[in-house]
């Protein structure tokens, strides 16, 4: 059975074409200047065991010595309580900045989008700078982790590698993080496809950046979020194809998303909705 206008549903999610970030909050050419406000409060944050891969990763790397022997860490602290230093390029409203902060490591975060930026919570140990990926503006070799969360398919993957390698330290971590729901089940497969927000980051295919890394190592991480039908409508409004949609275009995707939750999968208002959801974090050394 088939919701209301459907077949106007891509199985693709405009989310990921392939478009660089490098792009101005004024000119247009980034929807993510035009989002309305709704993004960091309905847009999930990360789970700890793909934050904890990411701290794991840099403080051994950080951690090796001449020896080649692993110097033991904990959180964000790679040795003698020296904090690790991350850039957070594509930072959106700070959600991993923000994750990665908390457990002691320090921030750069960049986001060319000043919407985006302004939905940011205060958060010691977090510096926001407006940038893109291909030029961060960033300072050499200072970066034990440089991390792309849900931005990677924004970016030009050859010029966004090379300026990540510029900015690692030796060995430094090149990091790159999807959430997406577990489209492996058909019911949420359904879901992501009327909110074009498919399965296009698939474990087989990992990232290929610029700059010389070696090739990524995958981190998979399974994990639930829990929202009304309400906050999955206003979910469905921070995605780029709706924001760069027609208003006929975006009233057809709603309808679409509240014939789906409420009449064929029977949720009622305020109801709780599991979504499972699946964290890819691939990961990489210089």
């Amino acid at each position: 059975m088939s919701g209301p206008g459907e077949t106007a549903d891509r199985s693709r999610a405009s989310d990921a074409a392939a478009l660089p970030y490098a792009v101005s909050a004024e000119d247009g050419g980034n929807p993510f200047a035009r989002e309305g406000g709704s993004y960091d409060s309905v847009r999930p944050a990360y789970p700890d065991e793909a934050v904890a891969a990411l701290l794991g990763a840099a403080s051994r790397s950080r951690g090796r010595g001449a020896a080649g022997q692993a110097v033991p860490a904990r959180g964000g602290v790679a040795r003698a309580g020296v904090p690790l230093r991350a850039a957070d390029v594509g930072a959106g409203t700070g959600k991993m900045s923000e994750l990665l902060a908390r457990a002691g490591v320090l921030v750069d975060a960049v986001e060319p989008s000043e919407v985006m930026r302004s939905q940011a919570s205060a958060v010691p140990g977090v510096t926001w700078h407006a940038g893109v990926a291909e030029d961060t503006r960033l300072p050499d070799g200072m970066y034990d982790i440089v991390v792309f969360a849900q931005s990677w398919h924004w970016v030009d993957s050859e010029r966004a590698g090379i300026e990540a390698a510029r900015m690692l330290a030796p060995g430094g971590v090149l990091a790159i993080v999807w959430n997406q729901m577990a489209v492996s089940i058909p019911w949420v497969h359904r879901l992501t496809r009327i909110m074009r927000s498919g399965d296009v980051h698939r474990p087989d295919r990992p990232p290929t950046p610029g700059g010389g890394f070696a090739s990524m190592r995958l981190t998979q991480v399974a994990w639930e979020d829990v929202m009304t039908p309400e906050q999955i409508l206003t979910l469905g409004t921070t995605r780029s194809s709706y924001i760069r949609s027609s208003p006929a275009g975006r009233e057809r995707m709603q309808a679409n998303l509240r014939w789906y939750l409420y009449e064929h999968l029977g949720y009622a208002p305020g109801e709780q909705v599991t979504i499972p959801y699946a964290t890819l974090v691939w990961l990489s050394h210089q």
